[in-house]
């Protein structure tokens, strides 16, 4: 069975930790140009089209017989990555900002999405005038989704910058140029065709290459669904006679279909999904889904049954890489019933214990990624019982302690995802308990080690929601001292140095939560220097590039905070442009997002405090018309307390200028970005704008922190 990853992934962790580096995103050769294939540029109303472009885009793979061919644009790569995508990463304020024009700069190509919505748009057109004036007209390519290119009304769809010519200067003139277009209108290319169209332009191949090896293409998937549905057909053919044979005939050949189906859900799955041929097993294990649902589990032995079950297991996982949790409920919860018959048959077997534990276990986890609170605890706490009871069997043995531990992180984690901070804090604390226990009965295990580390964050991120300050730094601390423990015998070892870097991180905000402001800049700069220094050891390793961001953005906060405005500045300059980059290569990363929208809410707090109020107007600006699509609801204490921080400068600033009106409508829009059950620096920031402003409306949650949300409130206060 493939052994999943047992610990939870840490709350404001993209991914889990590991030492496996992430492949290179890099596209091939671009001719000179910077980091991206191409930028695409669309209005807002577009979004949905942009998503699939985007997706598209970068999911299409070049046939193989293509991929190094030279062009003009120099050897074919495999894939059309990285893709930067606007919007969603960077502001549109009153000119386009440092960030986005490094992006357009640094972009081979530009893919415009057409409609008369993008036509209207200023920035749209900015982006296009800019790039043409860059890079030249040959490098824009279009995509007609509404509208009339010929219409120079309002259904027209070109922007200015993109229907005319420019000057040497980079003005748009009245000299009508002719954009090349694909059209994924009603009747027109439709978007597969569209697709290979801009793949042609992004790559230099000619169009009918790519359109002959799509079909070729086509073929060979038909060819290979149709053989696979051959073979399976012939397994349920095998698996019919099945009732007319001896029992014990009837067994063998049982045996060996649920191997091959066993095979064609491990093995030929290696082999398919590097090539993207998940669709293929999707449908095969739909087959074996429906195979194993018709047998009778009384009628099999233990090992056609963990057969049954690991098969399952892989069925789901195969489910849930496609985002399809329904399907992967669905396998899930049938291998639960294979590993719990297993289980009844032989109650007393911690195997039998385990096997059940990892099916419960995961349809907890689908569970939990659905936000079903009810049965992913359920599940959990069932996971808890059989851990117990494995270890009841032979407490000396490692294997079932650290089940115990896994569970117990389960729930602790569960608990933490519901703001039931308090009922964390017992399943954690058994956690910290267990994996200290673990590293102390294998000594020279870094692992172990490294993994009792991350039991103390867990339980100090419990303890800071509960605004239990001193306790959280207590395990801050204990946990850095693990850390500089295994770096003292492993200099390189990657995940203390990265665990090390984020738990001086996570000091540095106790510090602020506690107003030790000086202690918090020098705890953050510590911070930032190490995972700094790590991600420079690997510029590909997007993990570190986005703890060093995260890092950076905590540490410009806190010298701005202590009136270092420049040094502020600076920091958070960096950081901008970092989280750019990483919205660039996920523009779908809600952690990416967030780091990104901190550090502009910090860009408008430095531009308030330099006293540049017209640049920090259009900067809170952008910031809203961003965002505002992501507070409310579960957006959780990053988004809010920044919408909060980023809307409340704004608020005060425009009410000592008594503009009136202006501060209702930010009064409107902070209200919509209060949540239930904040935390104690949500509530501390609605406490100082409730003091200054009229119309908030109440917040609820917890006591509130020290976080000198007043200081950062008067910078934009003026004198």
């Amino acid at each position: 069975m493939r052994q999943r990853q047992r610990q939870l992934r840490r709350p404001g962790f993209g991914v889990s930790f590991g030492s496996a580096r992430p492949e290179s995103r890099g596209g091939g050769n671009f001719g000179g140009a910077g980091l991206y294939r191409a930028f695409i540029s669309y209005s807002h109303s577009d979004r949905k089209v942009a998503d699939w472009l985007h997706r598209a885009l970068e999911g299409y793979r070049i046939p193989a017989r293509l991929v190094g061919s030279e062009t003009p644009l120099g050897p074919v790569p495999a894939r059309l990555i990285p893709i930067f995508r606007d919007r969603d990463e960077l502001s549109a304020s009153g000119s386009l900002s440092a960030g986005l024009t490094a992006a357009l700069g640094d972009s081979l190509f530009l893919v415009v999405i057409c409609s008369p919505a993008a036509a209207q748009s200023r920035w749209v057109n900015e982006e296009v005038r800019l790039f043409k004036h860059l890079h030249g007209a040959g490098r824009v390519l279009a995509l007609i989704a509404d509208g009339d290119p010929a219409d120079p009304g309002w259904r027209g769809c070109f922007p200015p910058a993109l229907a005319f010519e420019l000057d040497a200067g980079g003005a748009v003139t009245d000299r009508a140029a002719e954009p090349v277009a694909a059209d994924i209108r009603p009747g027109k290319d439709g978007r597969r065709l569209a697709l290979l169209k801009l793949a042609a332009g992004l790559t230099g191949l000619p169009l009918d290459a790519l359109v002959q090896r799509e079909a070729q293409r086509r073929q060979r998937r038909a060819a290979l669904v149709s053989g696979l549905s051959l073979a399976l057909a012939g397994v349920m053919a095998v698996l019919a006679v099945l009732a007319l044979q001896g029992r014990r005939e009837a067994e063998r050949q049982r045996a060996e279909a649920d191997g091959l189906v066993e095979y064609m859900l491990t093995d030929l799955r290696e082999k398919l999904e590097p090539v993207g041929r998940l669709e293929v097993l999707d449908g095969v294990g739909r087959q074996a889904l429906a195979y194993y649902g018709r047998q009778d589990l009384g009628t099999l032995d233990a090992d056609a049954l963990g057969r049954r079950a690991r098969a399952l297991h892989l069925v789901g996982e195969v489910r849930d890489l496609r985002g399809d949790s329904e399907g992967a409920l669905m396998a899930f919860r049938e291998a639960e019933r294979a590993t719990a018959e297993q289980l009844a048959r032989d109650p007393g077997n911690p195997e039998r214990m385990f096997d059940h534990a990892q099916s419960v276990f995961w349809v907890g986890n689908v569970a939990l990624q659905r936000k079903d609170w009810a049965t992913a605890e359920g599940r959990f706490a069932r996971y808890a019982e059989l851990a117990d009871g494995m270890a009841a069997t032979d407490p000396k043995e490692l294997k079932w302690l650290k089940e115990q531990g896994y569970a117990a992180n389960a729930l602790g984690g569960l608990y933490i995802y519901q703001d039931r901070s308090q009922e964390a804090v017992p399943p954690l604390t058994r956690y910290v308990a267990i994996t200290e226990d673990v590293a102390r009965r294998t000594p020279g295990n870094s692992a172990a080690r490294w993994e009792a580390g991350q039991a103390r964050a867990w339980l100090a991120d419990a303890l800071l929601k509960l605004e239990r300050v001193p306790d959280a730094k207590d395990h801050r601390l204990a946990e850095l001292a693990i850390y500089a423990g295994i770096l003292a015998d492993d200099p390189d070892h990657a995940d203390a140095r990265l665990s090390l870097g984020r738990a001086n991180e996570a000091l540095a905000e106790l510090h602020l939560r506690a107003g030790e402001i000086e202690a918090a800049a020098q705890r953050s700069q510590i911070a930032f220097e190490s995972q700094k220094s790590l991600a420079a050891t690997d510029p590909g390793n997007m993990l570190w590039l986005e703890m060093a961001t995260g890092a950076a953005v905590q540490h410009a906060e806190a010298l701005l905070l202590a009136g270092r405005i420049g040094d502020a500045a600076a920091a958070n300059g960096w950081a901008m442009a970092q989280a750019a980059r990483l919205s660039g290569t996920d523009p779908r990363s809600r952690p990416f997002r967030n780091l990104l929208m901190r550090s502009r809410m910090i860009e408008i707090a430095t531009l308030f405090a330099g006293g540049r109020i017209p640049e920090a107007r259009r900067a809170g600006g952008s910031f809203v018309a961003d965002y505002a699509p992501h507070v409310g609801g579960d957006a959780g204490p990053t988004v809010t307390n920044a919408w909060l921080s980023a809307l409340g400068m704004l608020a005060v600033e425009r009410q000592a200028a008594g503009e009136g009106a202006a501060v209702r409508a930010l009064v409107q829009a902070l209200n919509a970005g209060l949540q239930p059950g904040m935390d104690g620096k949500g509530v501390s920031l609605h406490k100082a704008l409730a003091g200054r402003i009229p119309g908030l409306e109440a917040a609820t949650g917890g006591q509130a922190s020290r976080y000198p949300a007043d200081r950062l409130m008067a910078l934009a206060a003026g004198p």
